[in-house]
């Protein structure tokens, strides 16, 4: 079944995905997609995920290691087995949400100090009118995420 599911168009296309936006490693964006598709409570084992990609341990280990770092999964236990599980964090929309609004405040931030910056030195990089788009861009895309927390709050509330 796992093989079959890294034929698909979707699987590759979905791991290209993560690869090139969020700068994983190949191996590492694969074996995510992997988790991504399987979304089970159930999870995969390491020899589930060292079985279905055939890359040495320290390779597995280093991407599984990596997608644990950057929040993107979780690992666990099942009762009275030593063996360590692997699946998709259970609130990877929001904690993906709350990342970008971060981002998009501190680049707000960023860029209008840069702005004021600039102002002082008698020599503005952008026209004036480019930033003020800019930031009113960011301003509303970033209301706009903080409605999306807080539904996607209301739902994880709802389980």
């Amino acid at each position: 079944m796992k093989q079959d599911i890294l034929e698909l168009d979707l699987f590759k296309e979905v791991a290209t995905h993560y690869e090139v936006f969020y700068k994983l490693q190949p191996l590492t964006a694969r074996i995510y997609a992997l988790l991504v598709f399987n979304n089970c409570k159930e999870g995969l084992t390491f020899d589930d995920v060292l079985e279905t990609f055939h890359a040495s341990k320290s390779s597995v280990s280093h991407s599984i290691n990596s997608l644990i770092e950057l929040n993107f999964i979780e690992q666990f236990k099942k009762d009275c087995e030593r063996k360590r599980y692997f699946r998709i964090k259970k609130n990877l929309f929001l904690i993906r949400m709350e990342d970008v609004h971060k981002r998009l405040i501190r680049e707000r931030t960023i860029t209008q100090k840069l702005r004021a910056y600039r102002k002082t030195q008698g020599n503005e990089l952008f026209k004036q009118d480019e930033v003020d788009v800019y930031i009113s861009h960011l301003n509303s895309v970033t209301e706009s995420i903080e409605k999306t927390i807080q539904n996607l709050k209301l739902h994880i509330k709802d389980k």
